[in-house]
């Protein structure tokens, strides 16, 4: 959290880079009409390859690429990091004139970061209206969501009766939840986004009276799921859908409901404006929005795609309370809410 903080005020004091687009990265992007597809094809097999940076899990992302490069021949290289250590790697080798990477897919909020930095091009991809939530998409342009992730609240069914679970945000202020209820450490997004739908003051009075009852403050979404399965914390607030439905998957004793508004964070795919392989980054981007899509649903992964049947189209089909975090507004008040969150509930860890 302290480095994300770190680069996004460094992003916010400095003027931008403004790098303009290659040639050949302005001739892909302007790419229409019904031979699109069989151009960029024929411009990545020529380029042979393309450099990713991803916070996909390495599992994930080996899974995905080696589907890539079975459909088009194409080579995937990669670099894993956090969200924020890719937003610091960006920086660091834009600052020194090298432009590495084709291809970026990490959390929205961090690439709208890179993307204030004039570093990304807007792609005139036909996949874009194919999005659930269109209302993400930035007016730029420059970055498209290929993944929503959906904040839930995973139990171990060994220990907690569905019977039993909170219907409301107040319900867990009740005796029996006292040292029971965990949450993860990094979730400045989604405790910005309930208490300012709770409303702020009503928001942070629910989340120190949850503090003094004893939090359990654990780093890590998939960490924090493991975490469940092995009944160390009964409840976890905040760990991803797709962690809590891989423990299932795997027949553990966890299972997860929503306490409304579910909270989304979406993440993004984007291109250099210096991609050095043009045609095979605009392939990997459409790819990310198509047939990446489905590699998603495989993995338990939810995608952006509107054609899915996913938690998040159900819940937006059943008109459920549902609350986007925004990337533009995530960066303008991070520090804000990354000092209330540590200040609230990280710095208040009982256990």
């Amino acid at each position: 959290m302290r480095l994300t903080c770190f680069v996004f005020s460094v992003l916010l004091a400095l003027p931008t880079f403004g790098v303009e687009p290659t040639p050949g990265v302005a001739a892909v992007a302007a790419y229409s009409g019904p031979d699109r597809t069989a151009r960029l094809i024929a411009g990545a097999k020529k380029e042979g390859e393309l450099m990713l940076y991803s916070s996909l899990t390495q599992d994930d992302q080996l899974k995905l690429l080696a589907d890539f490069k079975r459909r088009y021949g194409v080579s995937v290289k990669f670099w894993r990091g956090s969200q924020a250590h890719i937003l610091q790697r960006v920086l660091s080798e834009t600052r020194g004139g090298r432009f590495e990477f084709d291809v970026l897919e990490t959390n929205a909020p961090q690439i709208e970061a890179l993307a204030r930095e004039k570093l990304l091009q807007k792609m005139n991809s036909p996949y874009i209206e194919q999005e659930l939530l269109p209302e993400i998409m930035p007016p730029h342009g420059e970055w498209a969501p290929d993944r929503l992730n959906l904040l839930v609240y995973a139990y171990n069914t060994h220990l907690v009766r569905p019977a039993d679970l909170p219907k409301s945000w107040q319900a867990l202020l009740e005796p029996k939840w006292k040292k029971r209820i965990g949450v993860e450490s990094t979730n400045v997004e989604w405790f910005a986004a309930l208490v300012e739908s709770l409303g702020e003051k009503t928001g942070l009075e629910l989340f120190r009276r949850m503090a003094d009852n004893g939090l359990a403050v654990r780093t890590g979404h998939n960490h924090s799921a493991v975490l469940v399965a092995a009944g160390e914390i009964p409840l976890m607030l905040g760990i991803y859908s797709h962690d809590a439905e891989r423990m299932k998957a795997k027949s553990a004793p966890v299972d997860w409901f929503i306490l409304p508004p579910a909270v989304v964070l979406p993440s993004a795919v984007a291109v250099s404006r210096r991609a050095p392989h043009p045609a095979a980054a605009a392939l990997f981007y459409d790819y990310m929005l198509t047939d990446g899509q489905r590699f998603y649903m495989e993995v338990h992964r939810v995608p952006a795609n509107k054609n899915y049947d996913t938690p998040v189209r159900r819940l937006v089909r059943e008109r459920q309370a549902v609350k986007i975090v925004n990337a533009q507004e995530a960066i303008d008040d991070y520090e804000k809410w990354l000092d209330l969150y540590k200040r609230v509930i990280v710095d208040r860890s009982q256990h």
